[in-house]
């Protein structure tokens, strides 16, 4: 039913592939009756070779000319259907949550994008117009078979039901082990990725080994199963081939004795011959075509699963420029029942800057993403500016909001196009960017300056190039918000400090909310919020934290024993 619905739009397209495949199979059927009328003719002396041979031309001109047709029909038909079932799994994923891509599993989707669309790319191009033949052979063959002679045809015809019932048995099994081999695909496309992608740390700690194994797992397990679907197809293949030798034995013993007894002519009897090898060859198709089938229907279950997922209701309309008030109300987020962010209530003025601190897992990113809408709170509300974010239109409330990301993130384009990014970025917006972000005397020492090409993931970049590429990227929207997820962590205390100026000079207006776990560059913002284990353990300015807060002292305490910065800033103080 799934593949049925999928073709339903294209079906004007599938009745002109159909045409063209039923007219040239008529012709096949025709042929084997023409050589029988010049066997019998021949035997009775009246043979005429043009009228023959010219009957043949025809019939093998009409067959060449509606395949060419059927070919460039399906495989026109498959590429339309690829193009806009990727387009519309495309637009799918991208008008989902970001909690709804992580719950899906990027390897998966990106299975449902390439193997499991190209089965039932496969499918289209093949599979439709071989079933269509097929069916139309087998039943064409019958026809010609029973008009030769009824009593022999009703015999070879026996054999059919035996070869539709293997059929189903061993399609059945075929189907649950398709099902589990695009699992083991999903997961297989997993630890390659992670293996690609990690490929230095996993060098510099020397677990070459570990990952070397988890990938024979996987591949072992893709190759079990590959067998598995292997030896329930292979046993289709000889099942034909005895029924087909059965049924050629049965023709050479009976047709023999009819020809022989005169109830049969030669040239029938060779038509006969031609016809059970015909009916034989669309059951060997059938075989290879359900296995493709099969293939198909379980590939694209998969993508309906995505297609068919509940979108994220974007009920907001109202669509006014922030001022950049924000405030949390009791809000909590869950991980499978496990909190990271427990009942988090504070809140931010417009314009001022604000830092959120605390150790690892504390749910510091996860706050970040609540406020770009990336993820929604299981309880609570998140108000900017009074309103609550859901009551924002999308789109023009993420325009409004700068998100630096803890990861840097690249892409194998131009530096312009990398920080560029958006459509609405001006050359001027771009200027202000680059020099906020303490970019430009870098841009300046390469050759092809803002158009030299990023290396893919950045990797000719180093840590803290990308991570101002990112700030870079967020300033050049002009946002009313600005969100920095420990974007300084590879970057120098004086170029981190410059950067911070000049954000504050360049984007008076900016709110400005840094997540980091160093507290001597924020000690001068307006508010500090200490995070721990998911909840906010105390929030105020440096200086009433450390009389108030024991546990930002120890915090304070531990980083200013390690760091030059803060002893000589605290004796400069003194």
């Amino acid at each position: 039913m799934g593949m049925i619905k999928l073709l339903k739009p294209y079906r004007k397209m599938i009745l002109w592939l159909i045409g063209f495949t039923l007219i040239g199979n008529a012709a096949n059927l025709v042929i084997p009756k023409i050589i029988s009328h010049g066997i019998d003719a021949y035997s009775a002396g009246n043979y005429v070779l043009n009228t023959i041979l010219i009957q043949f031309l025809i019939a093998v001109g009409v067959i060449f000319l509606f395949s060419v047709l059927q070919t460039v029909v399906q495989t026109y038909a498959s590429e339309k259907v690829g193009f806009d079932l990727r387009k519309q799994l495309s637009d799918k994923i991208s008008k989902q949550s970001y909690a709804f891509v992580l719950k899906a599993n990027p390897s998966k989707l990106l299975t449902n994008l390439t193997s499991d669309m190209d089965a039932v790319k496969m499918f289209v191009s093949n599979g439709v117009s071989s079933i269509v033949s097929s069916l139309f052979m087998i039943v064409g063959t019958s026809v010609f078979l029973l008009v030769i002679n009824w009593k022999l045809a009703l015999l070879v015809l026996l054999l059919i039901p035996s070869v539709g019932f293997s059929f189903y048995f061993i399609l059945k099994k075929l189907r649950v082990q398709f099902v589990r081999s695009r699992e083991v695909v999903d997961w297989l496309n997993k630890v390659i990725n992670e293996s690609i992608l990690g490929a230095a740390i996993i060098r510099v700690i020397n677990s070459q080994q570990t990952e070397y194994q988890k990938f024979l797992k996987a591949s072992g397990e893709a190759r079990d199963v590959g067998i598995s679907i292997v030896t329930l197809f292979a046993t289709l293949i000889p099942l034909i081939t005895f029924f087909a030798n059965l049924a050629t034995l049965t023709i050479l013993v009976l047709g023999g004795h009819l020809v022989i007894s005169g109830n049969l002519s030669l040239g029938d009897f060779a038509a006969f011959n031609s016809y059970v090898t015909l009916l034989v060859f669309p059951i060997i198709v059938i075989g290879f075509i359900s296995n493709m089938m099969a293939q198909a229907s379980a590939s694209y279950e998969r993508i309906e699963l995505v297609l068919n997922a509940e979108e994220t209701a974007d009920t907001g309309t109202i669509e006014k420029v922030l001022d950049g008030d924000i405030e949390l109300k009791d809000v909590s987020v869950f991980y499978d029942d496990k909190p990271a962010l427990k009942e988090v209530s504070f809140r931010v003025k417009a314009g001022s800057r604000t830092a959120v601190i605390g150790p690892t897992a504390a749910g510091k990113t996860q706050l970040l993403y609540l406020l770009t809408g990336l993820i929604k709170p299981n309880n609570g509300q998140i108000l900017f500016d009074g309103t609550d974010v859901n009551d924002y239109n999308k789109e023009t409330f993420q325009n409004q909001i700068g998100f630096v990301f803890q990861d840097s993130v690249m892409f194998n384009m131009t530096l312009r196009e990398n920080i560029a990014f958006s459509e609405t970025v001006t050359d001027e917006s771009l200027s202000k960017a680059i020099e906020t972000a303490e970019l430009k005397d870098f841009i300046d020492t390469l050759p092809a300056r803002l158009d030299t090409m990023v290396s893919e993931r950045g990797t000719s970049l180093s840590g803290g190039q990308k991570q101002r590429i990112m700030l870079a990227r967020a300033l050049a929207l002009n946002p009313k918000i600005l969100l920095l997820d420990d974007f300084t962590a590879r970057v120098d205390s004086q170029t981190e400090q410059r950067i911070l100026n000049n954000v504050q000079q360049n984007y008076p207006d900016l709110t400005l909310i840094s997540v980091t776990q160093k507290i001597s560059p924020v000690r001068d913002f307006d508010q500090i919020i200490l995070l721990m284990e998911g909840e906010v353990v105390a929030s105020g300015r440096h200086e009433t934290l450390r009389a108030t807060s024991p546990e930002y002292v120890q915090i304070y305490e531990s980083q200013k024993s390690t760091s030059h910065y803060e002893v000589s800033h605290d004796v400069e103080a003194g």
